[in-house]
């Protein structure tokens, strides 16, 4: 007779476990967003955290957030396996899902191997192998010292993105909306409604523009401001209605 027991002990909903190989090959930046991803995917093993909540929640830039998924990505430690749509503070938005990958048994190999005391070659972001056996990363008084593979602190330059010259309407893409809509916290419905009021501007009037691109940023950027000005000035109605 088979019997299937399930732990509702919850002992495990309060610890983040991740593998020491993780600690000892990444920047402290890394490993925080890394630890982030692992807390959020819990026991399904996919995160979909958006870039504004890992910012603040890291307290680091955009293209930071960028660089150090690319890196994570670049090791296999995490894959990117699509968008999901989910419920944010602007509304329903997409954002990128990522699964953590099971680096379990290349954790344990690693080290098991270097207690062994066998010669094991790494390759660094340069490219460069790095020993663990002798040098500087020969054990002290029989402690076993594993290298920092990233040992910089202080941050690579960001590679600049090739920006597009948006000369027409048509060089505006979904992910264009879609990264206006999370620039300026609203709705990608939102956005789209802008981009149909540029378009039918644009054939009315007659209008051309340089960048197509930065006409719709302006458009949704100059709806959120009178829509903020319009709540303002009913809050302030309201106030002088009730005569205080």
């Amino acid at each position: 007779m088979k019997y299937k027991i399930k732990d509702g002990s919850g002992d495990r909903k309060y610890f983040t476990i991740i593998p020491n190989y993780i600690l000892n090959h990444s920047t402290a930046t890394a490993q925080a967003l890394y630890l982030q991803l692992k807390r959020l995917a819990g026991e399904t093993g996919v995160a979909y955290p958006s870039q504004l909540y890992l910012m603040k929640k890291l307290k680091i830039s955009k293209p930071t957030v960028r660089k150090e998924v690319e890196y994570l990505l670049k090791m296999g430690w995490i894959v990117f396996i699509g968008k999901k749509k989910v419920r944010t503070g602007g509304g329903r938005q997409y954002v990128k899902s990522y699964k953590i990958v099971d680096i379990w048994q290349q954790n344990s190999g690693f080290y098991s191997t270097s207690q062994r005391g066998e010669r094991i070659d790494l390759p660094d972001q340069r490219g460069e192998k790095i020993d663990l056996k002798g040098g500087k990363n020969r054990p002290l008084r029989g402690e076993k010292i594993d290298p920092l593979i990233r040992t910089n602190t202080k941050e690579e330059p960001v590679k600049k993105r090739k920006h597009k010259k948006y000369s027409t309407l048509s060089d505006i893409k979904k992910e264009d909306l879609q990264e206006i809509a999370e620039k300026y916290n609203v709705t990608f419905g939102f956005v789209a409604l802008q981009f149909e009021k540029l378009q039918n501007y644009c054939v009315a009037k007659g209008r051309r523009y340089k960048n197509y691109r930065r006409a719709l940023m302006n458009f949704v950027l100059s709806d959120v401001q009178r829509n903020i000005e319009r709540k303002a000035n009913d809050q302030k109605s309201g106030i002088d209605a009730r005569g205080i």
